[in-house]
């Protein structure tokens, strides 16, 4: 009866030891299976990632999750005041239209400032626009309602056409006849795909005081 007993427990321990076993590697093989399938994900999500930081510009219009944005051109404009005194300047205006893909308002301003880089082309640099101006906005110029749309904020969903005006001092800044417009991230800034690249063309513009405006109205 003892000798029954002693082999009976031993088989017991020996069967416990095998189940223990085989539970581990199939704990094991679980967190391994599992820790494979986070690197499978990691991997494809930073495909998806790269490929879509390879699309920029597609002719003139540069697409992402959060907008779509058309340039349509871009016109130097001379900008001249009665008198043709040291005020006279050059504005850069650049026309497109813009498409807010997000779930929030944003102005098409806003969302230029966030995602593409606007260069003029030197002979021998490029040189930054980075500012959006607004002093020719309420001065009579005929892109006055596309300068309102650019600082308006678009609601999801909706497309609207604007105009940026960027202004150039006459004393220390060039003018140039071809832009370059690169796309880059919104979150670290790194330039996606190649610019596109802009023939600017010409225009005047003669510039009113408003305090000349106002004498006339007293009079």
């Amino acid at each position: 009866m003892k000798k029954k007993y002693v082999v009976g427990a031993i088989a017991l321990a020996l069967l416990g030891l095998g189940t223990s076993a085989c539970s581990n590697d199939s704990s094991s093989n679980g967190s391994h299976s599992s820790k494979t399938e986070k690197v499978k994900n990691a991997v494809s999500n930073t495909k998806s990632d790269v490929s879509v930081s390879k699309n920029g510009f597609k002719g003139n219009k540069y697409s992402t999750k959060s907008g779509i944005i058309t340039i349509d051109k871009i016109t130097n404009v001379k900008v001249n005041d009665d008198e043709n005194n040291p005020k006279n300047f050059t504005m850069v205006v650049i026309e497109g239209s813009f498409t807010n893909n997000s779930k929030k308002a944003v102005s098409p301003e806003d969302w230029v400032m966030s995602n593409l880089e606007i260069n003029q082309v030197l002979p021998n640099t490029e040189r930054e626009l980075e500012t959006p101006g607004n002093n020719e906005h309420d001065n009579g110029t005929k892109w006055d309602d596309l300068f309102k749309n650019s600082e308006s904020k678009v609601i999801p969903g909706k497309t609207i056409k604007f105009a940026l005006e960027y202004d150039l001092e006459s004393k220390t800044d060039k003018v140039s006849n071809i832009y370059s417009i690169q796309a880059e991230s919104a979150e670290d800034g790194h330039h996606i795909g190649k610019p596109y690249k802009v023939n600017a063309g010409s225009d005047n513009f003669t510039y009113k005081d408003s305090d000349d405006d106002d004498t006339d109205t007293d009079d």
